[in-house]
């Protein structure tokens, strides 16, 4: 269900006719009460420069840009990390193949084997087998997840990306701050 094609196109009119109208309005919200308090913060309109105007307008141009963009960029963020995991995938080097010849060797230590541990070796293959069956299971209950995750993500990223150019967002510990340093602080991801 979640890997066929229709499903990208869902997501993507999902996030473009309900989430990014909402991002805007969230941005409307945000741009109109930051540019009062711009204007209300130079001693109530007595020390007002224009240069507040020009920066709150490139602002404003740059949020919008983001947004109406969002997707693209949330899409370029998943086609890196594949593109890490396929190089990375790379790496990992041997092989568990079996051959016939070891398959003989296998199958003559079997006869030579008495009947308590073949009983065992049952026991331990049925252990095994059951064990293996539980972690598909959970393996597929987490790829599901983990893909309704993403589409959740992709989805829904305008809302966070709306907010991203209000000030009051910008202050971490009560110091300015930029945004690089807002996503890697200490080379993890910091909420404010």
């Amino acid at each position: 269900m979640f890997w066929q094609p229709g499903v990208f196109s869902l997501i993507r009119n999902l996030s473009e006719t309900v989430v990014l109208p909402v991002a805007g309005i969230v941005l409307t919200f945000l741009a109109t009460y930051e540019l009062i308090n711009l204007i209300i913060d130079k001693n109530n309109l007595n020390e007002v420069d224009t240069w507040i105007f020009f920066k709150w307008i490139f602002k404003t141009f740059i949020a919008v840009m983001i947004l109406a963009n969002t997707f693209d960029i949330v899409m370029a963020v998943f086609d890196v990390s594949q593109n890490v995991i396929n190089n990375a995938g790379g790496l990992i080097a041997g092989s568990a193949e079996v051959t016939v010849d070891m398959m003989a060797e296998f199958e003559a230590e079997l006869w030579e084997m008495g009947a308590g541990s073949l009983l065992g070796l049952w026991f331990q293959t049925l252990f095994v087998g059951i064990t293996m069956h539980a972690l598909n299971i959970v393996i597929f209950i987490i790829v599901y997840g983990r893909m309704i995750e993403i589409f959740l993500m992709t989805s829904l990223a305008p809302i966070p990306l709306a907010t991203l150019s209000n000030r009051e967002r910008l202050v971490c510990k009560g110091a300015q701050t930029t945004v690089p340093q807002l996503l890697t602080a200490n080379g993890s991801f910091a909420t404010v």
